[in-house]
């Protein structure tokens, strides 16, 4: 797909994806303008300087308010916070959507208010990044050949949900629709448990108090490819864990009985241990084909 899909983009939150998205619409030619929105100027400067928006302002009523695509980049809670306003502010016809990791809250605040406008609102979940954070590590090619969530509901107005789905496969990604709640269990299972496990592994070794130096030497591409995804975002991990505590507690019950299986194995029955060590390496084969 090419060609312009929207006149004027406002993006809430330059960070690295806002910055990434504002970066490939205008690689791609797929906007007239791009304003970005946030709270420090001198973030909303260095995005300018690269190339990613054309405006910048800390004024969301300003920034929004001839958009006809209004993008949401920041994490989860300030998401659910700041959408009555963005609506409030969003003119008739507006498309408003985000990238939040959680799905239920958001879609609900986000439909309810707007259910109340002349905006429309969907949800998304485009599942790309890196570790790092800032509009410093800004990339166009982030969403490349990523998922993105997009979430349907029986409110969802299907004109504005064709045009979210519409945008990201214009950034190439591979659209997943989804329910809200469906979205919130999947990415527990896919995303936030194996975070929260590479966390805690870091933690546990860190426990032992091992000198660090040692650890650093000895280590292997094991441990750096398990743990890589523990240098993320805090704060935003702090939210996302906090939006979607019931699907993550069930995902954590499931991993504890299947770690606690194979420790009962490899003390009392190593037949049973081969034949579930074979079956973890025949499911994982299978996302390589």
């Amino acid at each position: 797909m090419s060609g312009t899909l929207f006149n004027n983009v406002a993006v809430i939150g330059v960070g690295l994806l806002g910055g990434s998205l504002a970066l490939a619409l205008k690689e791609k030619k797929l906007c007239g303008r791009v304003t970005g929105i946030g709270r420090s100027q001198t973030r909303l400067d260095e995005a300018k300087r690269m190339g990613a928006i054309d405006k910048a302002t800390t004024r969301l009523s300003s920034g929004i308010a001839d958009a006809d695509l209004i993008v949401i980049c920041t994490p989860v809670q300030h998401i659910i916070s700041v959408l009555p306003d963005v609506v409030r502010h969003a003119r008739a016809g507006a498309l408003i959507t985000e990238v939040g990791s959680t799905k239920t809250g958001i879609v609900r605040t986000g439909e309810a208010v707007a259910a109340r406008s002349r905006a429309f609102f969907v949800g998304s979940h485009p599942m790309a990044g890196t570790e790092k954070i800032g509009v410093q590590y800004a990339q166009p090619d982030l969403f490349k050949g990523a998922n993105c969530f997009v979430t349907k509901t029986p409110a969802t107005n299907m004109s504005a949900f064709v045009r979210v789905c519409d945008l990201w496969r214009a950034l190439d990604m591979r659209i997943v629709i989804s329910r809200p709640e469906r979205h919130d269990r999947l990415v527990a299972l896919v995303s936030h448990l194996p975070h929260l496990v590479s966390v805690a592994l870091v933690n546990a070794i860190d426990g032992f108090q091992e000198d660090k130096n040692l650890i650093k030497g000895i280590i292997g591409n094991g441990f750096r490819d398990t743990t890589r995804i523990a240098h993320g975002n805090a704060a935003m991990w702090e939210e996302i864990s906090a939006e979607n505590t019931d699907e993550i507690g069930a995902t954590h019950a499931a991993f504890n009985k299947a770690l606690e299986e194979i420790m009962t194995a490899a003390s009392s029955d190593k037949r049973k241990l081969k034949t579930l060590f074979e079956a973890a390496s025949n499911y994982r084969e299978f996302f390589d084909e």
